[in-house]
């Protein structure tokens, strides 16, 4: 497990909004065992959860689970349906979501799965799933984020590349990425280059004089750069895109307009990525280009093209309701009704993390967690108290209280690629879900994800 590199996924907005509580195997981080209990309001709320809630069997996505039919339907006419997760280490948060996209591609026939890791490493993944080059370990070994660096992320993956086998070009599914961060720039460079130069033999000079100074390893450190360096690469960046521009009718006829977007999306990429990481900027920035990148995959993989997208809750998420431009904000703003999103929760159980300190940075490796109950007074220990150990709810459906609830703001626990269960009020804010997600998948307990 290359936990070193793979890229503790923490925006800017993630650090200030998502943690955990929750109580590790170290006798020294367990939670107080302080039992929750019901007033009258709250279980009056319960009932009203009760009678909105569509009980399935299980995550598994092997099984069929009629069950599910009313959630296929519902999500089946949007453009993008936007598929969170309410920890970044949690085996049943992925199963689910690779459930949910089976069902999507074989019933509605949606088109690629659009993940929340680095571009270029995504078409390596892409390129299992499509042209089967490599297997699915070393694909997904190489997208250098730990979190999605798993067994069940390898059997979504396998899935696909056994689906596309006897499929023909037109009717394969892809799996493509959005994410501006990345490890370096290697892949998306040698994607541009072998494109240009498959077009034009000669500019080989051309393509590594503009990208000279971009920096080969780390970029942890690109910021603080000499700023020759930085006006060098911002020149350089710009003179390819502006080749993409000016020689366009000569790429698609030489190529096809597929292939010339992906490139010039490589090249767009590369200009964004040298711009976050010069100016230190990963929040909205970073969701805003999640958002762009997937819009852009929807347009170039046919104009009736559906996609799903993969990434933490507080991305999918709406978050005008609180002010905040997730890359779901976009997504909603764009497509309005032709956006979808589902949300996770749970209740208590094991996820992956690492253990972060007070203000949420890294104290120690990434380690199986636990958490043991409830978090009193949250809606997922009231989501807890409902019959069926897991269940869903279109918000479009509510009525009554419930729906009151869920459309105002009240406290929800999630976290992302780390916690610390000692400051378990930190990580416990208040969302009004139903205005920032459509449906919502809650699982009473749930087991870490499969590290590999």
């Amino acid at each position: 497990m290359h936990v070193y590199i793979k890229q503790i996924i923490y925006t800017s907005l993630s650090l200030s909004l998502i943690g955990i509580s929750c109580s590790s195997e170290d006798p020294i981080l367990s939670n107080s065992e302080n039992n929750c209990l019901l007033d009258n309001e709250e279980e009056n709320l319960v009932r009203e959860f009760s009678g909105f809630a569509h009980v399935f069997q299980d995550s598994d996505p092997t099984k069929i689970d009629k069950s599910l039919d009313p959630l296929i339907t519902y999500l089946g006419n949007a453009k993008i349906v936007g598929l969170g997760e309410g920890t970044h280490g949690t085996k049943e948060f992925y199963d689910m979501k690779h459930k949910l996209y089976r069902h999507l591609v074989l019933e509605k026939g949606f088109k690629a799965i659009v993940f929340e890791i680095p571009w270029g490493n995504a078409l390596v993944v892409n390129d299992y799933v499509l042209n089967d080059v490599g297997d699915a370990d070393e694909v997904i070994n190489q997208t250098w984020y730990w979190t999605y660096d798993t067994e069940e992320v390898r059997e979504l993956v396998r899935w696909m590349h056994d689906y596309n086998l006897d499929k023909s070009t037109e009717d394969k599914i892809y799996f493509v990425g959005c994410d501006p961060q990345g490890p370096d720039f290697k892949l998306e460079e040698k994607l541009v280059r072998e494109y240009v130069l498959s077009i034009f033999p000669d500019s080989a000079f051309f393509i590594s004089s503009a990208y000279q100074s971009l920096p080969i390893g780390n970029l942890s450190s690109y910021a603080d750069d000499d700023q020759f360096i930085h006006n060098s690469n911002i020149s350089g960046i710009q003179s390819v895109l502006q080749l993409f521009e000016n020689q366009k009718e000569i790429f698609i006829t030489n190529s096809s307009l597929f292939e010339y977007e992906v490139a010039r999306m490589a090249a767009h990429l590369i200009k964004e990525r040298e711009r976050i990481y010069r100016i230190q900027q990963f929040g909205a920035p970073r969701d805003s280009l999640m958002a762009f990148y997937a819009l852009w995959w929807s347009r170039i993989l046919g104009e009736d093209a559906q996609i799903a997208t993969w990434a933490h809750n507080l991305h999918v998420m709406d978050g005008g309701s609180f002010n905040s431009a997730l890359m779901g904000t976009v997504l909603k703003d764009e497509l309005d009704n032709d956006y979808i999103n589902v949300g996770f929760s749970f209740s208590k159980g094991s996820l992956n993390a690492f253990l972060a300190d007070r203000t949420r940075n890294a104290i120690g490796g990434t380690r199986r967690q636990t958490l043991a109950k409830p978090v009193c007074n949250s809606t997922n220990q009231l989501l807890y108290e409902v019959d069926g150990d897991q269940q869903y709810y279109i918000f479009d459906e509510l009525g009554g209280e419930a729906a009151t609830y869920f459309n105002n703001p009240n406290p929800f626990m999630q976290c992302g690629a780390g916690f610390n269960p000692i400051y378990v009020q930190n990580y416990v804010q208040n969302f009004p879900l139903s205005q920032s997600l459509d449906v919502l998948i809650h699982f009473d307990e749930t087991t870490a994800s499969e590290l590999k």
